[in-house]
């Protein structure tokens, strides 16, 4: 039996649901959701373990980061240093959380207070530095920066997605908790970086999601930085009727294979991984309607995939077997999911 978390909009729903809610699944399928209470919106959580406390971003009015206590609900909170939060990723060591402000296109850092080896009483959150982004796009939604991921390549070094100005920015965070702004990868117009994905092991290849013209950008870096050395697209025979985005995006524990969602079509590609990390979709399945976060599931990464689909409000679980999906019939309905796990 796996536990897993839900996470999901508040905004628009019926009164008094929760966006936090907790499931169990077995080999038999879902059990009951329960609701947990939590903040308003929370559209991305953080498990830091198996103990009782999760991370989360409440996106909506106050943009809060949040750590929420199973059955207790927010035990502590601090702002998310701007407007949105859309992400949160914390850092290999525990110190740090680093939230992507989508609406003020700034980044956040948070303390999570606890020490270097990653404890600490976990009683208090602070907001000790945020990074303000800038520039633009051609696109009618790139009109500043919007930061909507950051990726921890190690316990110092970042890469964060700003979707409003088609680039990847290098971000580290400095002895006494400070964010530099380092450097910058440069995708083509239009794209909008929204999620990225390392390698497993390896700080030289990643692969990003361009959210407005769905495609898979493979970057690598030598010794004169990060560059872009493939393009393909999530949506070979055109765009599905009416807006149509790319999501979400996992590596399979090996590398062998990249997954990425994407909305409108409402399908998962499955690439295969070559020669420099450059990518030959080997397989396409369709899902349930927008299908806006893929995710492992927990324990059984790279043989059970975790698909939720927002609008659709539902969590559908998928078998791999050799890279390729195979559908299990395993579904929750949950209203607005945006996380699993």
């Amino acid at each position: 039996m796996t536990t897993l978390y839900l996470g999901g909009y508040t905004t628009d729903q019926p009164e008094g649901r929760s966006g936090l809610a907790r499931v169990t699944l077995t080999d038999r399928g879902f059990g009951d959701v329960e609701p947990l209470p939590g903040p308003a919106d929370p559209s991305w959580l953080v498990r830091p373990g198996d103990g009782p406390d999760l991370y989360a971003v409440a996106e909506g009015e106050g943009s809060q980061v949040v750590r929420v206590r199973d059955g207790e609900g927010v035990v502590a909170s601090a702002p998310s240093g701007g407007m949105g939060p859309a992400h949160l990723a914390l850092s290999p060591d525990g110190r740090w959380l680093v939230a992507s402000n989508y609406v003020s296109g700034s980044v956040g850092l948070v303390s999570t207070g606890a020490g270097g080896d990653g404890d600490g009483d976990g009683g208090t959150l602070e907001l000790v530095d945020e990074l303000q982004l800038e520039g633009d796009g051609p696109h009618e939604r790139q009109d500043s920066a919007h930061a909507h991921q950051a990726v921890f390549l190690d316990d110092r070094r970042l890469l964060v997605c700003d979707l409003g100005s088609d680039r990847v920015r290098e971000v580290s965070v400095e002895e006494g908790g400070a964010l530099r702004h380092t450097g910058d990868v440069v995708l083509p117009p239009g794209s909008g970086p929204r999620h990225l994905a390392p390698a497993p092991g390896r700080d030289d290849l990643v692969w990003v999601v361009g959210e407005l013209d769905q495609t898979v950008h493979t970057l690598g870096r030598d010794g004169s930085g990060w560059s872009v050395t493939q393009t393909v697209t999530t949506a070979p025979e055109g765009p599905g009727p009416g807006e149509t985005t790319t999501g979400g995006i996992v590596v399979s524990p090996d590398g062998a294979h990249v997954y990425v969602s994407t909305r409108g079509t409402d399908t998962v590609s499955v690439f295969a991984v070559g020669e420099r990390g450059h990518l030959t979709l080997r397989q396409q399945v369709v899902v349930a309607h927008w299908p806006r976060f893929i995710g492992w599931l927990p324990g059984q990464e790279g043989r059970r995939l975790l698909v939720a689909a927002e609008k659709e409000g539902s969590v559908d679980v998928w078998a791999v077997d050799q890279g390729l999906l195979e559908e299990t019939g395993h579904s929750l309905a949950w209203s607005a999911p945006t996380w699993v796990g």
